[in-house]
Order: structure tokens, then sequence, then C-alpha cells
């Protein structure tokens, strides 16, 4: 089968669907560096084109089996709290139904972030209306990449389409996947008997290099890891292995040498998972200034407390100084000094003055130190900074490499481009080990429906 990816970026999914055994003829995106890494990597012709517009004569010439993609999901994202329903990178969903409308394949599959199905209702009625129009039934579900085997819980909405002129029903695979005796990935119709995790995933690299480029011990070293062999895929040797670590003597390096596994830097929450800004800087602080902190933190989302009618507010200055065992100067002079250095912001309502965290207190999640025999949360292509996803139990940020293993990329993919640029690559990316067991469900209605025209 012949199949076209759409807002291919590097080819995570497109290596996905070529294990699968579909020949992807082309990736299409606007992306440059992301174009240079699928060409690295694919078969394929990498053709940089602006999917808002029209398609290009030679993908309408390649009469397409399938077409798959993953429209850019940053207006649909939960990640940063931006939902936008009217955010212009939302349309593209509706540019991608209209390029499956021209192109004209039996199949389609369509990736996306799993907040995009929580927009509206309206909105998810748009989709299947539009693509009803241009002739095709879908149905949608939201997947866990986890659930096929890669060491993530990335949950993602995925739709599923056949053509009007084929007699199937689009379904979603309904069973997860389990690894057989040679070591491979197969469906079961069960749920995996356990994730797969970080130490599964991390268990053979050595340290990062300068370079990236690193040998890989024996795989006959770590005989009962599954996920290796998948995901080493033959190879002696791999790319990509770089990591940033904290300078010395910055906040950073205090906060990542304080945090156990499971932990993360956040003093607007408490429990065992949450860190706070006046317990791994205490030295930094006065006794003061520590109890400051602690009072904003535990009282910006009470109503008796916090200024003005949003959910979280600043705490006004004179509530603070009556709330605190302190010399009301002691406490202005803390105050004053805690906003010179960045670790509070002010918010003003008449004469009154409040006080919030600031994003350098850990006001949101930040620096989240992976457990080993867990899974990852999801990756985003900012993670790569020692200020959010650590490595288990060293102290400095995932490499690049390391991300890729948790995307469940294989060794001998190489990326291509600048740090930051590989990281928007993989953080970007679908697992190809869940495409792979997207594009087998794919493979199984084709053979279905022949069976049925037989």
């Amino acid at each position: 089968m012949k199949a076209i990816d759409l807002f291919c970026g590097a080819g995570g999914f497109s290596k996905g669907f070529e294990r699968a055994g579909i020949d992807v003829r082309y990736g299409v995106d606007a992306d440059e560096a992301a174009l240079e890494t699928f060409e690295r990597n694919h078969a394929g012709e990498a053709i940089h084109h602006d999917i808002r517009e029209s398609p290009p004569a030679e993908l309408e010439a390649v009469d397409a089996d399938i077409v798959f993609g993953s429209p850019p999901c940053k207006g649909f994202s939960d990640a940063r709290g931006n939902r936008r329903l009217d955010d212009e990178r939302n349309q593209l969903v509706f540019s991608f139904i209209q390029w499956v409308g021209e192109l004209e394949p039996d199949y389609v599959l369509m990736e996306n972030v799993a907040g995009m199905t929580t927009i509206s209702e309206a909105f998810l009625e748009a989709i299947e209306r539009e693509y009803a129009d241009v002739g095709y039934s879908v149905t949608w579900e939201t997947l866990n990449a986890a659930d096929f085997g890669v060491p993530q819980t990335r949950e993602r909405a995925i739709y599923v389409g056949i053509n009007d002129d084929l007699s199937s029903t689009p379904t979603l695979p309904n069973g997860e996947f389990q690894p057989d005796g040679d070591g491979q990935l197969s469906l079961t119709g069960e749920r995996m008997q356990g994730w797969r995790t970080v130490s599964e995933a991390f268990a053979d690299l050595p340290e990062p290099t300068d370079d990236g480029v690193v040998s890989l011990p024996p795989l006959s070293e770590f005989p009962d890891n599954e996920y290796l062999r998948a995901v080493r895929d033959g190879a002696e040797k791999t790319y990509n292995h770089i990591a940033k670590t904290p300078a010395d003597g910055d906040a950073t390096r205090t906060i990542v040498e304080g945090l156990e596994p499971g932990e993360m830097y956040r003093s607007s929450r408490f429990g065992d998972r949450y860190r706070q800004v006046w317990d791994l800087l205490e030295d930094r602080f006065t006794d003061v200034e520590q109890d400051c902190l602690h009072f904003i933190a535990r009282h910006r989302t009470r109503s008796a407390f916090k200024m003005g009618d949003k959910s979280v507010g600043a705490v006004p200055d004179h509530k603070i100084a009556h709330g605190l065992d302190h010399e009301n100067e002691a406490v202005t002079e803390a105050l004053e000094s805690l906003l010179e250095d960045g670790w509070v912001r002010t918010d003003e309502d008449g004469d009154t003055v409040g006080y919030d965290l600031n994003t350098k207190s850990g006001i949101r999640p930040r620096y989240m130190r992976l457990v080993p025999d867990g899974q990852s949360n999801t990756i985003l292509t900012t993670d790569f900074n020692p200020r959010d996803k650590l490595h288990p139990t060293e102290n400095r940020g995932l490499s690049l490499r390391e991300g890729a293993r948790i995307q469940s990329f294989s060794d001998t993919f190489e990326f291509v481009g600048s740090f930051d640029d590989i990281a928007n690559q993989i953080g970007n990316a679908v697992p190809p080990l869940m495409a792979e067991r997207l594009a087998e469900h794919l493979l199984a209605l084709a053979d279905a429906e022949t069976a049925v025209a037989e």
C-alpha cells in the first residue's frame, strides 16, 4: 500500500508505517530542519510545502491508498494552558481534511493532542462534517501510547477514516500489544502486563557526549529487556546523545540536586510529589522571607486572603503581615527583598499591594525528575532543558537520544539540526511504535475489505 504523510516532521509516524510494510512515498511539511531529518531516515521524498495551499502535482499523481498525519496541535494543547478555539493553527485540521478530499485515499489516519476533543462539541461535529463532505466516514478515540509499548503516558486523539466507496466501517485497535518470543511487540487482544519503563529505555546508554555519538554495549548484557531489543534495531552505536546540565552556582543546580525521582519543583502545590522554594533553597532566604513565601503559597487560592475576584490571586501585604509572627517592618523588608530578587511579583487594587509567587519560585510545575521504574509523562519540545524534565538519577536534563528512546525511535534514526531543532522534532513526533500498531490496524481493515470484495 502507498501512503503520504502530511505534517510529517522528522517522520516518527512514517517510520512506524514503514515498519508495518507500507510504502510511504512522500512526507510534507513546512519545517525545513525537520525535512532534513526526514530525508536522512526515509526512502520517501520530503516536500517543503504549506498545507494551507493546494497539493502539489506530484502528490496528486501518487494514487495513495492511505493519507496520514498530525496537524500542528499547539492551538489545542493543555500543556501550557493554551486552548483557543479560534487559534489559526486549529484550522490546519481542516486543511488536512481538504487534502484528503483531493488525494482521495482509501484510508485516513489523523493524530492530535487529546485536548482537541474537549474544546467543544461543535468543533468535533465540524470535523466529522468536513470528513463527510469529502466522502469519508470517521471514528475517533483517545489512545495512550503506553498501551502500545511506549514508555510514556502520551494520550492522543486518533481519527480513522474510510472512503465511502468502500464497504468497511472505521474502527480503532481494541487490543494492546505484548512482546513475542523474538522480542517484537505483537497484538494479543489483551492489555499489556505492565507498561514499559524509563529504566528499560535507558538501560544501555552511556554518559552523553559532546558530539552525541556513543557506542552501545552488547544486547546480551540485557537478556530480559525486550523494549531495548526493539529500539536498538541492530545498532551498535547511536547518535544525538547530547544533554544540557545546569551551571555551577546557579539556583537551577541546587534545585536539581535536591529532587528525588518522581518529585518536581512546585511551590504552589503541597504533597509528596512537590518540593517548594523555601525548602530546596532555604539557605538563600532569611527566616522571615521563607515564612512569607510559605504564607503566600498556602493562601493565594483562599477567598479570604487573595486579592480580587480571580480563582488565584495575590495576597495583600497587610494580610501577610497580620498572619505571620514577625514584626510588620521585618515582613515589609522581606517582601521588598523577594520582589527585588524576582521570587515574587506584585498586583495592586487601589492602595492595596498584593504579592504572589513568581515563575522563579515554582508557581508552575518545573524540574520534573522521571521515575526509573515508571513511565515518562508526555515528551514535549521544551523537555530537554534542565528546568523541565530531569534524568531519573543524574543531575541533568534528558539527552536528545533519551527523549527519542522514550518516544520509541530506533537507535538507527539520526536527527539533523541544532539542539533546539531536534528537541522540536522529537517532542512533536508520533511515537513510531504506536504508529506501527496503528498502521497494522489499517492493513487489517484493508485485508477485511479485500475478503468481502472476493
